[in-house]
């Protein structure tokens, strides 16, 4: 049975709570822990509680659904759900410092307000706090605690690789799609993947169950980077919550940038690796020029049909005995998560439909 919002808004509240009963109370390092608190949307610019959901949450939602479809229940896998919520927010604190990003969510990043120093620490904590929700956590045995905590650091350890990848091809005008994709995998499946496979392994799920959801949720992430990646060209800022195209900009080696560099020459192509080999950010209207390139050479149907695949394998990973019968809320989420990456917008059926 799929849950219905109201059911997954107070997982997710069960989740916060967690999450909030990890942090130490010392009145000493209560700065520390507000800026955590303002960086996961719990508190204001003025450090005052904001009351409503505070972001998306797919991968812990993903975790508990897991949990609740191929185990014995979503209560079982709520340490694994924060612990993969923490890991998700120590990057993105770090990932905003690197990218010298000033917005995340419609507000000032935590290094914006408070300095680099200091946003630093933030994701050292969180990052910290993460482990501590899978290594202090009852209610499963001492193996499947460290199981739990092996998978979570292998997804945090593929999660820097592929950091180290994006960064460093900032100033590498040549990168394949192959090796976009194996930065990808890295950088963002392989926490959608661990927040599948905890939900399965916390929750008891057989071993197949378990590499079942594991597969569905590495296909999802990857599907999941696509879209972003196409909202990162043309998505609205209101679906991005950031500038738009700032992408393009920054000469980030998004799907749709990588696409384009490798098209074979041609007037559009040649220019755009030549916009794209400025040593400099893109200026406003270089940046609008480099978008209508992509777009007159097709890059977006192209994209848009990466995102199509990934979510098909994503589906196919379910047609097995092990979760078939199951399957359907996982069905469901896949085509909710993808949809809500597009801010709800046109876009998103554009992006996913069968062409």
């Amino acid at each position: 049975m799929t849950p219905s919002e109201a059911q997954i808004a107070q997982r997710l509240e069960a989740v916060d709570a967690f999450i909030e009963g990890l942090l130490p109370t010392n009145p000493q390092f209560q700065g520390l822990y507000d800026m955590l608190r303002y960086h996961v949307g719990w508190l204001d610019r003025g450090l005052k509680r904001v009351e409503g959901p505070a972001g998306k949450k797919l991968r812990p939602t993903l975790c508990l659904l897991i949990a609740d479809t191929l185990g014995s229940g979503w209560e079982q896998a709520v340490p694994a759900a924060a612990a993969v919520e923490l890991v998700h927010n120590f990057s993105l604190v770090h990932d905003d410092i690197e990218d010298r990003s000033p917005l995340r969510r419609y507000r000032e990043t935590v290094w914006t307000v408070w300095g680099d120093a200091q946003a630093i620490n933030v994701g050292d904590a969180v990052l910290i706090l993460a482990q501590r929700a899978l290594a202090e956590a009852g209610g499963f045995p001492a193996e499947t605690g460290l199981a739990a905590l092996r998978l979570l650091n292998q997804a945090c350890l593929g999660l820097c690789e592929g950091q180290y990848l994006d960064l460093l091809w900032e100033r590498q005008v040549g990168v394949t799609v192959e090796e976009y994709l194996e930065m990808i995998e890295r950088k963002t499946a392989r926490l959608f993947e661990c927040a599948a496979e905890l939900g399965a392994l916390c929750s008891g799920a057989s071993p197949q169950a378990q590499r079942q959801a594991a597969l569905f949720g590495s296909s999802l992430g990857l599907a999941f980077q696509a879209v972003d990646d196409l909202l990162g060209v043309w998505g609205p800022e209101t679906a991005t919550g950031k500038t738009a195209e700032l992408d393009l900009a920054n000469h980030k080696k998004s799907l749709p940038a990588v696409l384009g560099l490798a098209t074979p020459a041609s007037a559009e192509a040649d220019r755009f690796r030549a916009l794209f080999s400025l040593d400099r950010p893109l200026t406003g209207e270089e940046t609008a020029e480099a978008r209508r390139l992509l777009e007159t050479m097709g890059i977006h149907e192209q994209a848009a049909a990466y995102a199509r695949r990934y979510h098909d394998e994503a589906l196919r990973h379910l047609d097995h005995a092990a979760v078939r019968e199951r399957a359907t809320a996982l069905e469901e989420f896949a085509e909710m998560t993808l949809a809500e990456a597009y801010g709800g917008s046109s876009s998103a059926s554009t992006a996913l439909q069968t062409k």
